[in-house]
């Protein structure tokens, strides 16, 4: 078994077109820093101060670099194209409870504080959430 463990990442290693399982694709495109719907900044911010718990009616949707995050699960980016300036399109693997799928997802940042979120013909647009002093777990 760690015989095949160290073969394994030896391969990951010393292989430049392989894919490492735990390599970990970035959403540079979204920027530093948390962004959420509207009112979600808000929520991040009461959870942060103590003023709320999380739970399923406080916590809201979240968008980092790594992916988005909400209550009951999240996504995290598989693969990244730009299609054009602003624009990307993402496939992202998600997970909700035990289900686990994949799902294509297209960005749009619409100024340096706000990206257009779509997938399924629905959308939402995130801001970047301000003066929150940490992550909000």
């Amino acid at each position: 078994m760690l015989r095949s463990a160290v073969l394994a990442a030896g391969l990951c290693l010393i292989s430049t077109a392989g894919y490492c399982a735990d390599e970990k694709t970035s959403g540079a495109f979204v920027g530093e820093g948390i962004y959420s719907p509207t009112t979600g900044c808000k929520k991040l911010k009461d959870i942060e101060s103590g003023k709320a718990t999380p739970n399923i009616a406080t916590y809201p949707l979240m968008l980092t670099q790594e992916g988005t995050r909400s209550w009951e699960g999240g996504c995290k980016f598989e693969s990244i194209r730009e299609t054009s300036a602003n624009t990307f399109e993402t496939k992202m693997q998600c997970s909700e409870g035990a289900e686990e799928y994949e799902e294509t997802v297209t960005f749009t940042r619409l100024d340096a504080d706000r990206i257009k979120v779509a997938s399924d013909g629905e959308a939402l647009v995130y801001e970047r959430c301000k003066g929150l002093k940490g992550t909000v777990e």
